[in-house]
């Protein structure tokens, strides 16, 4: 731009001097004119905006989104060193994306302005170039042309580039194969305890000891009502209220799986008790059976009182929270009181708190107005409560003060990591399971009710009922495949007929009771489950005690009345003159009462096999008078037409499959200690090969370097988290030696070079595996559930398996299964093979390659 000069002049007239005010203004106005005009101009330079070059921009990003979809897809390749050159393109009347790869850009032009690939439409008028940077990163660009493919020129102001890092891991790769495969038959210990879902007729102890008393059961029934809204979308549960404090009292995990409200007021108190256990609220409600309460801030409510409510007692030595809670509290009342509830209070000092993902209490006023508020993060907390065990209301910002957030490895976590449950809720996503009580007094829209049990926890007999039939049973309710079951009846039935219990997923079947489970003549019963999980008990000759005249610290009769399983919730209970005492004898026992009693457990229907967990030992008596026991086990190999307890077949059965069996924290082994593995047991204890070992160390830790003996090792290490918060378990060399070993991890990890080595091959005449009729050589290894392996290798850095049994041909000694290597040998000319179930068809036998599969990339907002 040229400068602008003028001359100076005299000008005495009033003409002159309007002529020079306007010269003035002109000058003004044209240097303003000319700087603005400057500044746009070099604006357009810099930033492109003609149209051309505009377009080119726009182009540039479209061929970036197609190159990281591409990239994801792995159907990009990534230069080693220097650049690799792109061009993306359709073909008229094709929808699919073309790829041509160059090693220069002059090539990728050449290409371009062939004019054979005139028809092509070129994808963002660009070509991509990929480069890898010294730092091991890669940078794309986007080269586009204010003309379309007008190379010559001065720039390309329509380029646009992205930087970005690279990381591989490890994956399967699998294919349907022809073959058959079984594993030595050991049976494997559980560690499953049973969940007491708010929705259960949980008090059949209680039930059983008042008829004894010849006491009556009317007030008898489920714990709570509902509520529902959005044309039944969504349930809510209501516990119910007696006069005077109510202990929902159990010994067992209490699960709320939807959204409770609570409605304590002056006279009618809610309370609930799990001791030495856990008390779980995992619901999500968002609607307006809660915002026309409080407002449109209550959503993910997982727990809420009705208006001017007072306050709700938890006791518990475990509680986990899932999503927000609100209270409207009456003067001087607590929205939730916690408490301990437990044996160990000496020790335990507190209550531990999981919250499942970030979380608000809310606190608010009669006229909807919030007034306080503690927000919690995702993660577990200690609260200690003093020598006195005080009282401390959930909602308080002086609690939230005094919470400690603490680690999955800290003390107080490992005091409640045996029984914390929240992991057998959801599934490998984090998502809860989609769990139901055996009697269920509404269901939600789209969702099958389940109606097993009546309201009393005694089974239906209705003929029009999903599980009662005059004659053997040929439809099923296909609305429950998905389902996991919790049945806990308080008596056997009495009318003859056809109880069937089912459950696609699991069916979980609890008897707990002070008399025997006894099933009448002319009564068919059976379990119809992929998982069958059997607790009966009490044990024998645990005590039970029972008083109907117990009272609180206020003088007021605990109603219902109290019973606990060696459990006393109040001082002076087992001496209290009105206390009953019963010593559990036979309670642990199923027994026919004539030829034609049945009680079967099979595979559900279309299966051919399924798996039983016995959680304790309990005692099958025959028609004949005979018994056996059944001991607490895993059993995987049951015969697909399923077993009648009262059958010879399955008395053959279960005597051939009674195995000794040592707890990996027993005194005599010490591989465990407080649920960590315990790196400083003597090696002389690592030889076990006698004994099936239930190696569970849930709190992880490291392995000791030396080789763990047993006839069968069950590794369970961690808690079944995931992500970072996957309790992580370090192979340290170790080696796994036994006919049979299953693990089950959240975290296997490599350090320092020190993997994990694995040997079955003891087994490889009954582990087999036989593809197109060949048998294979090799070793098994069985997987429990999704575990990662950590190699720490920048290149591949790890794998993650599913569950299921995995047979590596030619291997007959140690493996290692932390190393890298012995993972990337596995290809299409060498497979290993795999099987999700045994037992269920060519379907869900695989086999297998490992591939190295890149993590994705996202460009969003890294372009430059």
């Amino acid at each position: 731009m040229k400068k602008l000069h003028t001359k100076k002049r005299r000008i005495n007239s009033k003409k002159g001097i309007s002529m020079v005010l306007a010269i003035a203004l002109a000058a003004v106005l044209f240097l303003s004119t000319t700087t603005f005009l400057s500044i746009a101009m070099l604006q357009q330079k810099e930033t492109g905006t003609t149209m051309n070059s505009r377009q080119a921009y726009v182009s540039a990003k479209s061929a970036l989104d197609i190159a990281e979809e591409l990239l994801n897809d792995g159907k990009l390749s990534l230069p080693d060193s220097g650049s690799l050159y792109y061009v993306f393109y359709y073909i008229e009347g094709d929808p699919e994306v073309h790829v041509e790869k160059f090693n220069s850009s002059e090539l990728a032009l050449k290409w371009i302005n062939d004019p054979a690939h005139a028809s092509y439409t070129i994808i963002g008028n660009a070509y991509i170039k990929i480069t890898k940077n010294t730092d091991g990163s890669y940078t794309m660009t986007a080269v586009g042309k204010e003309k379309k493919y007008d190379y010559s020129g001065d720039g390309n102001t329509g380029d646009l580039s992205t930087k970005f890092d690279v990381k591989y891991n490890l994956v399967e790769k699998e294919e349907t194969a022809n073959l058959t495969m079984k594993q030595k038959t050991i049976t494997t210990p559980t560690g499953n305890k049973f969940l007491m879902l708010g929705d259960q007729t949980s008090f059949s102890l209680l039930r059983s000891v008042r008829k004894n008393l010849n006491e009556g059961d009317n007030t008898f029934r489920t714990l709570q009502s509902y509520d529902a809204d959005n044309e039944k979308k969504s349930i809510i549960y209501i516990p119910k209220n007696e006069a005077g404090n109510t202990p929902l009292t159990t010994c067992f995990p209490l699960v709320f799986d939807k959204t409770v409200k609570s409605t304590s007021n002056g006279s009618h108190r809610l309370k609930f008790t799990a001791y030495d256990n856990g008390i779980y609220f995992l619901g999500n409600y968002s609607g307006p059976k809660v915002t026309s309460d409080y407002n449109s801030e209550a959503v993910d409510i997982s727990f809420y009182t009705n208006s001017d409510a007072y306050g709700t007692a938890l006791e518990c030595k475990y509680l986990v929270i899932g999503g927000n809670m609100v209270c409207r509290p009456a003067n001087g009342e607590s929205g939730i009181t916690l408490k301990y509830s437990g044996s160990s209070y000496n020790t335990d000092k507190g209550v531990v708190i999981y919250f499942t993902k970030d979380c608000k209490l809310m606190t608010y006023s009669n006229d909807h107005y919030k007034t306080k508020e503690v927000k919690y993060e995702k993660g577990y907390y200690y609260i200690n409560l003093g020598d006195n065990n005080t009282a401390v209301d959930l909602f308080s910002e002086n609690t939230k003060k005094s919470a400690v957030k603490i680690a999955t490895n800290s003390e107080e976590y490992k005091r409640v990591n045996s029984i914390d449950m929240y992991s057998s809720m959801v599934d490998t996503n984090g998502k809860l399971k989609d769990i139901h009580s055996a009697y269920e007094g509404e269901s939600e829209k789209g969702k099958e009710k389940v109606n097993i049990l009546n309201e009393n926890g005694s089974f239906t007999a209705d003929p029009n009922s999903s599980s009662f039939s005059n004659t053997r049973r040929q439809k099923y309710n296909e609305g429950w495949k998905d389902y996991y079951i919790y049945c806990a009846p308080s008596e056997m039935p009495t009318a003859g007929g056809y109880y069937d219990m089912y459950s696609g997923k699991e069916f979980n079947y609890l008897w707990y009771n002070v008399d025997s489970m006894k099933i009448n003549n002319n009564v068919d019963m059976s379990i119809h489950s992929s998982n069958i999980t059997l607790s009966i008990g009490p044990d024998e000759n645990e005590t039970v005690y029972y008083n109907n005249q117990i009272k609180d610290s206020n003088g007021n009769p605990y109603f219902p009345y109290s019973f606990n399983q060696t459990i006393l919730p109040t001082n002076g209970f087992d001496t209290d003159p009105n206390t009953t005492k019963f010593t559990a004898e036979g309670s642990n026992r199923i027994i026919p009462q004539g030829p034609g009693s049945s009680f079967r457990v099979m595979p559900y229907w279309g299966e051919k096999s399924f798996t039983l967990k016995v959680v304790n030992d309990f005692i099958v008596q025959m028609s004949d008078g005979t018994s056996y026991t059944i001991k607490a086990d895993d059993y995987t190999d049951i015969p697909e037409t399923g077993l009648n307890l009262f059958s010879n077949d399955a008395k053959i059965y279960f005597e051939g499959h009674s195995t000794s069996r040592v707890d990996s924290e027993s005194s005599s082994i010490k591989w465990v200690k407080d649920n960590t593995i315990n790196t400083s047991v003597d090696s002389s204890n690592l030889d076990q090969s006698s004994s099936v070992i239930k190696f569970k160390a849930t709190c992880g830790g490291t392995l000791k370097d030396g080789t763990y003996k047993g006839r069968a090792i069950y590794c369970d290490f961690g808690n079944g988290s995931s992500g970072k918060d996957a309790i992580v378990t370090y192979g340290n060399n170790a080696t796994l030696k036994a006919d049979v070993v299953s693990i089950g991890a959240d975290l296997l990890e490599i350090k320092d070079g020190k993997g994990l080595k694995i040997n079955t091959y003891s087994a490889h005449d009954e582990s087999t595996c036989v593809v197109d009729g060949n048998p294979i050589d090799g070793s098994m290894l069985q997987i429990t559930r999704k575990t990662t392996l950590k190699f720490n290798d920048d290149n591949a850095n790890s794998i993650t398996l599913s569950p299921g049994y995995y047979f590596f041909p030619g291997i007959t000694g140690d493996f290692d299964i932390l190393s890298k290597a012995f993972w990337e040998k596995w290809s299409s000319s060498n497979p290993y093979y795999k099987a999700e179930k045994l037992g269920d068809g060519t379907k869900a036998y695989k086999k297998v390659i490992v591939t190295t599969k890149m993590d994705p990339v996202d460009f969003e907002g890294k372009y430059f």
